[in-house]
Parts: C-alpha cells; structure tokens; sequence
C-alpha cells in the first residue's frame, strides 16, 4: 500500500535499510479516553504496519509512553523486524527522555519503561528518537481515531 504523498509531506525518510516507527498517544477532552497510533514506513515511505489502540482513561504522559512501548513490543515481537535498525518516533520529548535517563516520571509506567529500556539494550537496531508534531500527524491521526472507540487495530502491509 502506498500512502498519498499529501500525507507524508512532512514525513522525513530512515537510513536505506532501515525503518522509522512513528508513535503517538491521544486523550480526548474531560473523558480522558485515550488511544495510541503508530505507523511503520520503510526507507521509500511505504507503509508497512499500521496500528491503533483504545487505552481506557489515563493521562497523555502514558498514552505517549504506552505508544513507544507497544512499538517497541511489535518491534521486538516481530520475525520481520528481527536484525534490523528501526527508530521508533514520538513527539514528546518527556516520553524520549524517560527511556534514556534514570528518571521514570511516574512509577506507574516503571514497568513499560523498564521494558523499552531493556529492549534498546538487547537489541541495537531499535532506538527511540524525538521528533517535532509536524512530523508525527498521521501517528497522532491513529491515536485520534481510537480515543473515542474500542477495540484493537493491528495490520501488517
């Protein structure tokens, strides 16, 4: 599938030879329903795997991080991806930082955030890297469309 070049005009391609997962958690208004998008391009822009999830009710700070970590979690998971340099691309630079300082932020995200780190440690190909808003809308149009519905979303290209 090929993605209209309206859509990735702000897109910024990976190294040949690489992927470049872009990430993002929503909360819609006072409800705090909450979802989280990724979209994984290769180095020519096609579109590889798309997911969508419905969180339930938690702040954005966690719906960004439960983004990188369920990006790290297909990376990971994926026979695909294995041996591969993927950068996983979040907006929120609170959320990056959280995966490469001591710091936590809340302790309810130890566990999501001990697991990111120990994946970018065992496998070298995956790092999580900031990106501005700008590059990240479809991402944040995943994220946007779950908030407000249920149900899972995961589909391979």
């Amino acid at each position: 599938m090929r993605v209209k070049k309206s859509v990735i005009k702000d897109w910024v391609s990976p190294l040949i030879n690489s992927f470049k997962f872009n990430v993002d958690g929503s909360v819609r208004g006072m409800s705090r329903q909450t979802g989280m998008g990724g979209v994984l391009r290769d180095c020519n822009g096609s579109v590889v795997c798309l997911s969508s999830y419905f969180v339930g009710s938690i702040d954005s700070s966690a719906a960004k991080v439960m983004a990188i970590h369920k990006a790290t979690e297909t990376c990971s998971s994926s026979f695909f991806l294995r041996g591969q340099v993927v950068s996983i691309v979040s907006d929120s630079k609170v959320a990056v930082s959280w995966n490469h300082n001591e710091d936590f932020g809340s302790i309810v995200q130890v566990r999501l955030i001990s697991f990111i780190r120990s994946q970018l440690k065992s496998r070298k190909g995956i790092k999580v890297v900031y990106a501005s808003r700008m590059f990240n809308s479809f991402a944040d149009s995943l994220a946007k469309m779950r908030s407000g519905a249920c149900g899972d979303f995961l589909h391979w290209m």
